[in-house]
C-alpha cells in the first residue's frame, strides 16, 4: 500500500520469527488489512524479520502482500533486540508486535506464544 500522507506518529513493529513458517505465513493473510484499518487512526505498519531480503520478497509477492516487509538480518536482529523482541536462544525475532512513536517509545506490546498466532484485533485498544 503506497505512503501518500505524511509518515505515522505511531507504527506497530509486527516481528515475524520466520516468514516462511505456518503460523507466520497466516498472519501474513490479515497484514494488509490491519494496515488499512490503522491508518485512518495515523498508525503505520511494519513487518520485520530475521530473514534475508530475498526472502522477505518472495514471500511479499506469493502473498501479494503491500505492506512494508522489512529485513532484520544484518546486524542479525538488531531491531528486535532494540525494543527487546530477539530470542538469543533461537536467533529469531519472538513473535510480537511493538508500538513506537516517532521518539522510538514503546507504547504497547503483543506478544503470542510459540505456535500460536497473533490476532489482528490485538493491535486496537
Amino acid at each position: 500500500m503506497p505512503d501518500d500522507g505524511p509518515a505515522p506518529s505511531r507504527v506497530w513493529l509486527f516481528f515475524l520469527p520466520g516468514a516462511f513458517t505456518p503460523v507466520c505465513m497466516g498472519e501474513l493473510g490479515w497484514v494488509d488489512e490491519l494496515a488499512e484499518r490503522l491508518a485512518p487512526a495515523g498508525v503505520g505498519l511494519r513487518i520485520l524479520s530475521c530473514d534475508s531480503a530475498a526472502v522477505l520478497r518472495t514471500v511479499s509477492e506469493q502473498l501479494g502482500i503491500q505492506t512494508p516487509l522489512l529485513s532484520d538480518f544484518w546486524p542479525h536482529g538488531a531491531a528486535a533486540r532494540a525494543v527487546g523482541e530477539f530470542n538469543e536462544t533461537t536467533g529469531r525475532a519472538l513473535r510480537s508486535s511493538v508500538l513506537v512513536d516517532a521518539a522510538g517509545t514503546v507504547l504497547a506490546r503483543v506478544r503470542s506464544g510459540a505456535g500460536a498466532a497473533r490476532r489482528l484485533e490485538d493491535h486496537f485498544g
